[in-house]
């Protein structure tokens, strides 16, 4: 009797143990988000919903959406990953619900909760320089522009594709179209013999990224600090 009484005690918490155990098998993440362990969408982007159960194949779970605000895709298997595309639309309520379910008994294995976010214009950006001013040994350092979004953990690979990089040198104004996201060789001749003090610019930058349209980027600005160039660095730019 005392068997039995301690046997119907344990199992609501073995159960609860099993549950728990199912739950944290559960990975999850949306694979345009900058920090993978943050399940966050983004309203009117590319989202993508990645799946992975631990020690299940993909045939052995599911995805439902149980929110009428996310809607999600058919899904796709790569190895023992599952992906469904995600849209999130706003309401009152910018957290966002998906269940993770047992495809034979349709049993809850977790439950995940998404925030949505909007998502800032895309910014052109020149390699890892942030500020509008920079020293030039700095900029010289650096090999292309890049497109990021203020602010935001979206990072959907929008590419640079062509760009007119200006400056005024002793010699006078100079434009160079350059068609990449790459600083040729004369952009990088060009800006090391702009005075300090003048400001380099990128102008009519085009992007794109995978199934987007080509869009224009605002024009990027960068002052040369004074006093960027000293006898302890020294800036060597291929010849003409």
């Amino acid at each position: 009797m005392r068997t039995l009484l301690v046997t119907l005690l344990l199992i609501p918490a073995f159960s609860a143990l099993l549950a728990q155990s199912a739950a944290d098998s559960v990975v999850a993440w949306n694979k345009w988000c900058a920090k993978k362990d943050t399940l966050l969408l983004f309203y009117g982007a590319n989202n993508t919903i990645q799946v992975y159960c631990k020690g299940m194949k993909p045939s052995e779970f599911k995805l439902k959406s149980l929110d009428k605000n996310l809607r999600i895709g058919s899904p796709e298997v790569s190895g023992d990953t599952v992906s469904v595309l995600a849209m999130p639309y706003k309401g009152k309520d910018p957290m966002l619900k998906l269940a993770v379910l047992n495809s034979k008994t349709s049993k809850v294995l977790r439950t995940l909760t998404f925030t949505a976010d909007s998502i800032p214009k895309p910014t052109a950006r020149l390699g890892s320089i942030n500020n509008p001013e920079s020293f030039k040994k700095t900029i010289l350092s650096q090999s292309k522009l890049r497109v990021y979004f203020p602010n935001s953990l979206y990072s959907y690979p929008y590419t640079v594709k062509q760009y007119v990089f200006k400056t005024h040198n002793p010699k006078g104004p100079v434009s160079i179209p350059v068609n990449s996201f790459f600083l040729n060789t004369p952009v990088l001749r060009e800006i090391a013999e702009t005075p300090d003090g003048n400001t380099i610019e990128f102008t009519e930058i085009q992007a794109t990224c995978p199934e987007c349209a080509t869009r224009t980027l605002d024009d990027l600005r960068i002052k040369i600090k004074v006093g960027s160039l000293d006898s302890t660095h020294i800036i060597r730019v291929p010849a003409k």
